[in-house]
């Protein structure tokens, strides 16, 4: 679990602080023009009830209209300043949940967990932004403007105005330890409401579609429930706060009414002064409880983000792979995507440079599996992957940007030249089709470049991974869709593309002929 204080230091440091300083000065101005002008309104009421001369009330005039443009002036400031601190922080969380996304992806437990997390994150960054506006600077100009009230009641009431400080930890802490937790229906709901749209032939096709409803019902209902519980709680904390507002109120009242009638020690027109100023200090304490919401769901969202850890990465030692003789080793290698369902069982081999291997085996044996393994896309269950220098690689999953081909290969090398794009494709066998094209390598690409064939899309991808610098070159099915002679010269162009550069292939492939080109193969 992620400490309160761990939480704190962590959203702090995002900001700038001249922001952060900058906006809980203008929210403190803000609330302090409020507070004065309310005493400075008492003030001028009472003593106009006096008929005194009108050069008397000229001062209390004045200050009324300066502090009534100042909370206007500074109330802008703070709202203008406090939604930039909160945008800034929120544009840092965005860019650390894409690096976090981007280390983090594919997850092994498959597509719905991996939507579901992101979900989770985005929800989460939109939580913590929140933090800034309603979490962090209502409490800190509360407390500093409760110890000025405090510093003025004191001389008059003693201890007794000490009764604000407990009043104000409680406006924080009642509503954070009356916690409120997420509804467990709710990721259920949302998966069940996804499957009814997705899923409604299926259902009707199996005559089940009336029985889904009703438990989508059921879902819905015990997620409304649970919504309906929370805002009575939230209700019931507010009204028992303003209670003990009041409370509080009427004995500092009842203290300084004393002060007028029995020692004099404090005049009546003061006593009106100080009425409106706690009134005006406990009409700011009612954003506090909102506050201790927020601030408990930041904390919340920061335990999915902030102390997430990061996928464990391969594993790299010079003492189990000499970089002159050995590229790769794994070592009683374990996973499974499900710890009941193991793929692979205690794996090992090696792979020295310049030794081209082709993974081998049936559907569903754990190729592609394996390669992910070796790029680092999960964390093995045991045994350990030992690497020299670095991968390049073209799996199943990889994905082609809307653009052109150059876009493409700039995208992933930056600074390439149109010379080297052209010699990948060439070693790729696109050349021809390449030439064919009106635009070259401006020609344009659909999402994923579903313009093109499969055999095309593949080919391409190839292209790119062999552009990629990497000593190791992992392949995924580089000739499926291509007919046995373009598949035959794409491997023999490659394999002698790889060798001049003194890199090593890793191949995964159902095809015998392919497997057979390679110097070592391994089944599974």
């Amino acid at each position: 679990m992620i400490s309160q204080q761990s939480f704190l230091q962590d959203l702090l440091k995002l900001p700038r602080f001249s922001i952060l300083l900058s906006s809980a000065l203008a929210a403190l101005a803000a609330a302090s023009c409020t507070i004065g002008l309310m005493g400075t309104a008492a003030w001028l009421i009472s003593s106009a009830a006096l008929q005194p001369p009108l050069a008397t009330l000229t001062l209390a005039i004045t200050a009324v209209r300066a502090f009534g443009i100042g909370r206007a002036v500074f109330r802008y400031l703070e709202r203008y300043l406090s939604h930039k601190l909160a945008f800034h922080s929120f544009t840092k969380l965005q860019l650390f949940l894409y690096d976090r996304a981007t280390a983090a992806l594919p997850l092994r437990e498959g597509l719905t967990a991996q939507g579901q997390w992101l979900q989770a994150l985005t929800a989460g960054c939109s939580i913590l932004r929140d933090f800034y506006l309603r979490g962090l600077l209502p409490p800190l100009v509360n407390l500093l403007l409760l110890i000025a009230i405090i510093t003025g009641l004191y001389p008059l009431v003693g201890k007794l105005a000490l009764l604000l400080l407990p009043l104000f930890l409680l406006h924080l802490l009642l509503p954070y330890w009356i916690s409120v937790m997420p509804a467990p229906s709710a990721g259920t709901y949302r998966t069940i409401l996804s499957d009814s749209v997705s899923g409604r032939d299926e259902l009707d096709a199996a005559g089940s579609w009336a029985a889904f409803l009703t438990h989508l019902d059921q879902q819905a209902n015990t997620l409304n429930l649970h919504q309906q519980q929370e805002s009575a709680r939230d209700y019931q904390t507010d009204f028992l706060l303003q209670l003990l507002d009041a409370l509080v109120f009427l004995l500092l009242l009842a203290a300084l009414a004393q002060c007028v009638l029995l020692d004099t020690s404090l005049h009546y027109i003061d006593l009106s002064v100080w009425l409106m100023l706690l009134l005006a200090q406990i009409q700011e304490l009612q954003p506090l409880a909102a506050a201790a919401r927020t601030i408990q769901q930041s904390q919340q969202a920061a335990q999915a983000i902030l102390s997430q850890p990061s996928p464990q990465s391969l594993a790299r030692s010079a003492a189990h792979a000499d970089k002159s003789k050995q590229v790769l080793a794994v070592q009683q290698l374990f996973f499974g995507y499900q710890p009941a369902i193991p793929i692979l069982h205690g794996l090992s081999f090696r792979m020295a440079n310049g030794q081209h291997t082709a993974i081998v085996g049936d559907s569903g044996s754990g190729k592609t599996t394996l390669a992910g393994l070796i790029c680092g896309f999960w964390p093995a269950d045991s045994g350990s992957i030992y690497l020299t220098g670095q991968i390049s690689a073209n799996l199943q999953t990889s994905f082609l940007f809307t653009g052109t081909i150059r876009d493409n290969f700039q995208r992933l090398i930056p600074g390439i030249s149109d010379a080297a794009i052209l010699r990948c494709l060439r070693i790729s066998q696109l050349d021809r089709w390449l030439t064919n094209q009106p635009a070259g390598l401006d020609t344009y690409l659909t999402a994923d470049a579903q313009n093109l064939s499969g055999g095309q899309r593949n080919r391409l991808l190839t292209a790119l991974a062999l552009a990629k610098p990497g000593n190791l070159l992992i392949l995924d099915e580089p000739t499926a869709g291509l007919d046995k002679k373009t598949a035959s010269a794409l491997l023999t162009e490659l394999l002698i593309e790889l060798d001049k550069q003194q890199r090593t292939l890793l191949l995964i492939t159902h095809d015998s002929p392919a497997a057979a080109m390679m110097k070592q193969v391994i089944h599974l």
